[in-house]
């Protein structure tokens, strides 16, 4: 059964009078995209009908009275194309957007009126943060998750750059125009986070799998790509690791660790069961208790790495979260799905339903970026029951399997991908969640993965984050 979330952010300057007004169905929508607007800048909505925000003098107004009010109100227009044409349900048409300067680079507006004379930042911020254009369009690929290509994102050319965040900078230069401060939040003191987090999809690398590839299927394949010399020296360099002491998977946890406690905390994420092709199980054991001692002496903070088909059966979501609590004596808060899966409005709900309270799945599966349209927390929104849900978002930013296979960049490539998603949350505040597995340093199999590791980690120290694991970061949100 859901428990109360974990982290509701109480404002810091208080509550600020707003109304919303507009269709019935529309209203949902617009209270939870403003009151996601201003809980970052340090206020959170103190709703008021029409007559009380014009006798306060302050506040925001949203809906179509959008003239005559105080010079201390915000009006924002709601125009009647809004809420129509998320009552459609239709695919967004990129020639819709119009293109905004903030003054030194271009950003897309999405709603307001057709000629151009008035924005609906509220609707915009909906669309982004609710995932609608998840919604209306329905192709994915083999697991049944979103794909990069097929985003609005990808169509405009904006993967690394956050939308809603330069919507939000809009909405605090008009607020602070009227008179109203705003307090955008930090992060334990610091202006923006990085938080490192790794996936335990194995807890050794010299598995009856591995050992049929390298001996059988990669020679099979090979025999008429490469010399029998090389088949050969692949084999005997094989052999000798295999032989060797230390298994690579876990020398990477232990390094892994290590580097981390030098300059924060950070989440790991642990596999409970197996339910298709697509897991490699393992048992919580002798080497998952000792691994998890490990990380409670250092502090990290461990949470579910759910099977394949647990994202969307909660029969498998609860037992596996029952296997793994009983190994932490408490019940894991923190969850992200195995391959990012991903079914709106599936796996939201049941996330919700077996008790977790924040989730790091949604980036995309094929390209780095900000899928949501934002790098800093928010709450989900189940846009079928029109209503938020008691689960918020640590959005996933990059994933290393994702620069190094999915889009096939080198070691100096993958960096740069990288610096510009810390680039971009340093400067707007936000948090970059990475992801790492514990197959860093393999140079056989993952070459350049662990440098980029330790050059991500080094960076962002460099440049002032608070480096932490996901729910500390969260919880010092303010």
């Amino acid at each position: 059964m859901a428990g109360p979330v974990p982290f509701d952010p109480a404002p810091t300057l208080g509550y600020l009078p707003c109304c919303v007004e507009g269709p019935a169905d529309w209203l949902p929508k617009a209270a939870y995209a403003l009151r996601m607007l201003l809980l970052p800048l340090g206020w959170a909505p103190r709703w008021v009908d029409r007559p009380s925000l014009r006798a306060l003098g302050t506040g925001i107004y949203y809906g179509p009275v959008a003239t005559g009010w105080p010079d201390g109100v915000l009006a924002l227009p709601l125009h009647e194309t809004t809420p129509a044409y998320f009552a459609a349900g239709v695919p967004y048409a990129a020639a819709r957007v119009r293109w905004r300067w903030n003054g030194t680079e271009r950003w897309p507006t999405l709603f307001g009126h057709p000629d151009g004379s008035a924005d609906d930042p509220v609707a915009s911020v909906f669309f982004w943060l609710a995932g609608w254009q998840e919604h209306t369009n329905r192709r994915r690929d083999e697991h049944g998750r979103v794909r990069f290509a097929d985003s609005l994102q990808a169509r405009l050319g904006i993967a690394t750059r956050p939308p809603v965040e330069v919507t939000r900078a809009a909405l605090a230069r008009m607020l602070m125009q009227r008179g109203v401060p705003v307090r955008p939040r930090r992060w334990h003191g610091r202006p923006w986070a990085l938080c490192p987090t790794i996936d335990i999809d194995y807890l050794r690398k010299w598995r009856p799998g591995i050992l049929y590839r390298e001996f059988f299927l990669y020679p099979v394949r090979n025999l008429s790509r490469q010399s029998p010399g090389a088949r050969l020296k692949r084999l005997l360099g094989v052999t000798g690791e295999m032989l060797g002491r230390a298994d690579p998977f876990r020398t990477a946890f232990r390094r892994i660790l290590a580097q981390l406690r030098a300059l924060g905390t950070g989440t790991f994420f642990f596999k409970a069961g197996a339910t298709s092709a697509h897991d490699v199980g393992y048992p919580l054991g002798r080497t998952a208790r000792r691994w998890l001692g490990a990380l409670r002496e250092a502090g990290m903070e461990v949470g579910l790495h759910p099977s394949y088909h647990a994202a969307l059966h909660l029969g498998h979501l609860r037992r596996e979260r029952d296997r793994l609590a009983a190994l932490l004596d408490r019940p894991p808060l923190l969850v992200r799905t195995h391959y990012l899966r991903w079914v709106e409005p599936t796996t939201p709900r049941i996330l919700a339903a077996a008790g977790f309270q924040i989730d790091s799945t949604l980036g995309w599966p094929d390209h780095e970026g900000f899928r949501r349209g934002t790098c800093l927390p928010f709450q989900l929104f189940d846009v079928a029951a029109n209503a938020p849900l008691p689960l918020w978002e640590m959005p996933l930013a990059v994933m290393e399997s994702v620069l190094f296979v999915r889009r096939e960049l080198g070691p100096d490539e993958a960096l740069r991908a990288t610096e510009a998603l810390l680039e971009a949350c340093r400067r707007y505040g936000g948090v970059c969640v990475a992801l790492w597995h514990n197959t860093l340093w393999d140079e056989r199999d993952f070459p350049g993965w662990g440098v980029h590791f330790e050059r991500t980690l080094q960076q962002a120290d460099a440049m002032g984050a608070f480096i932490a694991d996901l729910q500390s970061a969260i919880r010092s949100w303010c």
